[in-house]
């Protein structure tokens, strides 16, 4: 968990900070790499300088071993548990950065990249689900929206430290930016085995008092009360309500999909999915340098220079946004942070194209400067809520397939993106971004008619929306009658031995 959370908010003990945590970061200093790596002088000269449909499948890469890896990571991740998981996944990682630097020619680069990809959206099906089904309830909302936060950490590293090593005039100006990738994977290989497994994913496989230690431990402080009660009643109660069978046959897809209530999720979950990859950031964080050389900004230091200082910009706002997330409803944020973006998309394209026919250099950097307001909306609520709000809309048993589902919607969206908007941009220029701008105010009366409403509810809370109020409540008391009687039942054992000692 986010050390500065643990410290500013007293209240029932956190699991140890900053592990499930890592794997933004360092997807963050991935990204940032590559897209340094598409301008950088020396690695052109080692591979031959990638274009159009080329340059695309190279941006691309990385989401096609995340396809991969979320099609097999939400079965695993119920199989084996959270962390091992985060630690395979991370070892992976720390195998294809050392193949990457070490690369003889592009193809061996590209093929590191997609691997990296597979390992990287492995460890994601997983730490995501951790941090949400670990906090305490109280911390649930803003600490699950702190969460994707993290990947403007990794973007920060990565664009300052290709801004320093741009200059080298060796093949170590690109080598030691991905060779550095190694610390964060290799520091969460060993340190994710001291943070506490799901208690939810141990109630489900039968490990009911593994479980109750960890609540006690760090939502009690400690103490057995009345809370830790109370929410092993609502776990159990929830997971006992939930129908669905995580089973790969007509069955299992029959009850994910045959109830109103699981299929109006499984939207939620990949309309935020293709809107966190859809909605235009793509054209941002894959294809900046491309878009400064649309509007005159050709320099190489220049781009570096912009690039720096947008990810520090982007990450304070992600920031902030976390900690008025839990203040703000959710469904609120979605439409405002779109809008926004919808307006700074078509007054992008408007600069663009006046930039095109009269060349003025105010319009290239005012082009510059919308591009910092609609990153500003985006990080706002698209990147700290794509992972928490469809986490928070699923019940413990889909959990994990229905967030490795949302994870394979990204990749597919990233992969469409970014092996398309190269060649778009290529061919018709500014053009380009007009079915851009339509999408966009698509996704507006999208959100408007389909998303609920989670402000400041438990995740038990939440499927009460989607299945009604009866099957919980009866499936509370049943759990709770339980419980009871196993009580009784070891205060009558005791008393037993208490009387034949006597």
């Amino acid at each position: 968990m986010p050390t500065v959370v643990q410290i500013s908010q007293p209240g029932p003990a956190l699991p140890p900070p900053d592990r499930p945590n890592d794997h933004h970061r360092r997807l963050g200093f991935r990204q940032r790499v590559d897209k340094w790596a598409s301008i950088h002088r020396h690695l052109h000269e080692q591979f031959w300088q990638p274009q159009g449909s080329t340059l695309g499948f190279f941006g691309a890469s990385m989401s096609v071993g995340g396809i991969i890896g979320c099609i097999v990571g939400g079965p695993l991740n119920d199989r084996f548990g959270r962390r091992p998981l985060i630690s395979g996944g991370a070892l992976l990682i720390v195998g294809m950065v050392i193949m990457q630097t070490f690369s003889s020619n592009f193809r061996m680069f590209t093929g590191g990249k997609l691997l990296l990809g597979f390992g990287a959206f492995i460890q994601q099906c997983a730490a995501s689900v951790l941090v949400v089904e670990l906090v305490h309830p109280k911390q649930r909302e803003a600490l699950s929206s702190f969460f994707n936060t993290n990947i403007y950490i990794g973007f920060i590293i990565g664009a300052w430290i290709t801004f320093g090593t741009f200059r080298m005039m060796s093949q170590w100006s690109w080598k030691l930016p991905c060779i550095l990738q190694l610390a964060l994977p290799a520091y969460q290989v060993v340190m994710v085995w001291f943070c506490p497994e799901s208690p939810r994913w141990l109630i489900s496989k039968g490990r009911i008092e593994e479980a109750r230690q960890i609540l006690i431990k760090y939502h009690g402080n400690g103490v057995e009360n009345e809370i830790i009660r109370v929410e092993m009643e609502e776990i159990m109660g929830g997971i006992e309500a939930d129908k669905t069978m995580i089973k790969a046959n007509w069955q299992g897809l029959k009850t994910i999909l045959g109830t109103k209530g699981n299929r109006h999720r499984l939207w939620i979950c990949i309309v935020t999915a293709v809107g966190s990859q859809a909605l235009g950031g793509s054209f941002v964080t894959a294809y900046l340098p491309q878009i400064l050389d649309q509007v005159g900004l050709t320099s190489s230091k220049d781009k570096t220079l912009i690039n720096g200082i947008m990810t520090i910009v982007n990450w304070l706002t992600a920031i902030i946004a976390a900690f008025v997330i839990p203040k703000v409803k959710r469904r609120t944020m979605f439409l405002f942070a779109t809008t926004g973006m919808t307006a700074s998309f078509i007054i992008w394209t408007a600069l663009t194209a006046e930039y095109v026919k009269h060349g003025h250099k105010g319009l290239g950097i005012g082009v510059v400067v919308i591009i910092f307001i609609y990153n500003f909306f985006t990080s706002m609520c698209w990147v700290p809520l794509v992972i928490a709000y469809p986490l928070e809309n699923v019940t413990t048993k889909q959990r994990a397939i229905f967030f490795a589902i949302t994870l394979f919607s990204i990749n597919v969206s990233a992969f469409c993106s970014s092996y398309l908007n190269p060649v778009g941009l290529a061919a018709i220029g500014w053009r380009y971004y007009l079915p851009q701008c339509c999408f966009n105010a698509l996704m507006i009366a999208i959100i408007y008619f389909t998303f609920v409403e989670t402000k400041g509810l438990t995740l038990e809370e939440i499927a009460i929306i989607y299945d009604g109020k009866e099957s919980f409540e009866e499936a509370v008391h049943y759990v709770s009658m339980e419980l009871n009687a196993k009580h009784s039942e070891a205060v009558n054992h005791v008393e037993g031995l208490t009387e034949v000692k006597a």
